[in-house]
C-alpha cells in the first residue's frame, strides 16, 4: 500500500490522475464524468468504450459512496498508455484505477 500510494503521488504530480489521497468515495453532482471519460476516448485500450459511453450519453456520475467534499474519488483525468510511464508499477497502478 504505502508503495502503490508513493506512485499514486507521483502520477498525481505529472497530471495523470486526481489528487489520491481522499477518503471520497462518491462524486459530487457537479462533476463533469463526461469530461473525464472524453478524454479517454482515443485510447488504445478502452478507446472503444470510453466512446460507447459518450455517444450513448451513458457517462453518469456513479451512485453511492460518500462524498467527504474535499476531493472527488481517485480518477484518470489524462489519457496515456504504458510508453507514457518510466516504470510498469506507474502504468499498473494508472491502468487499475483508469479500468476501476
Amino acid at each position: 500500500p504505502t508503495q502503490t500510494m508513493k506512485i499514486a503521488e507521483k502520477l498525481y504530480t505529472a497530471g495523470y490522475l486526481s489528487y489520491p489521497r481522499t477518503e471520497s468515495t462518491a462524486y459530487s453532482r457537479s462533476f463533469d464524468v463526461k469530461a473525464v471519460v472524453d478524454e479517454h476516448r482515443k485510447h488504445d485500450k478502452w478507446g472503444r468504450t470510453a466512446s460507447f459511453l459518450v455517444r450513448k450519453n451513458a457517462a453518469k456520475v456513479p451512485q453511492g459512496g460518500v462524498d467527504k467534499g474535499d476531493h472527488p474519488p481517485i480518477t484518470p483525468v489524462k489519457a496515456a498508455d504504458e510508453r507514457d510511464f518510466k516504470s510498469s508499477l506507474e502504468w499498473r497502478v494508472y491502468e487499475f484505477v483508469t479500468r476501476h
